[in-house]
Order: structure tokens, then C-alpha cells, then sequence
């Protein structure tokens, strides 16, 4: 039962995780188009996802960063 917990805990706190790094994502975009308008949110929108999709990368072969 507690290795079931565990598992549970693990699996919301990376959920977690992710929905932070997304609001993280669109604030930054967000805050681009508020100051230097569409470009730059598009801009900071294609780094947020390649930043995210590095971390994703990097996870899947267990953070060793290979």
C-alpha cells in the first residue's frame, strides 16, 4: 500500500511539475507581447517549447543529459 502511495505522490508531483513549467511558458509569452507585441510573444512561445521538449528529451533518458 505505501509503494502504491509512493507511486501516486511521484506521479502528481511531476504533474505538477509540468503545469508549472507551462504557466511558467505562457507568462513569458504573455509578458512578451504585453512589451514588444506579436513577434516577440511568438518568439518567446518557440523558446518555452523547445526548453520544454530539451527537458522532456533529457528525462526520458534518465537525466543523465547524454
Amino acid at each position: 500500500m505505501k509503494q502504491k502511495i509512493k507511486r501516486v505522490l511521484s506521479a502528481l508531483a511531476l504533474y505538477i511539475d509540468d503545469m508549472l513549467l507551462i504557466a511558467a511558458g505562457a507568462c513569458f509569452t504573455l509578458s512578451a507581447y504585453e512589451s514588444a507585441g506579436r513577434a516577440a510573444a511568438l518568439a518567446a512561445a518557440g523558446a518555452c517549447l523547445a526548453v520544454y521538449a530539451l527537458l522532456i528529451a533529457r528525462s526520458r533518458r534518465g537525466g543523465a543529459g547524454r
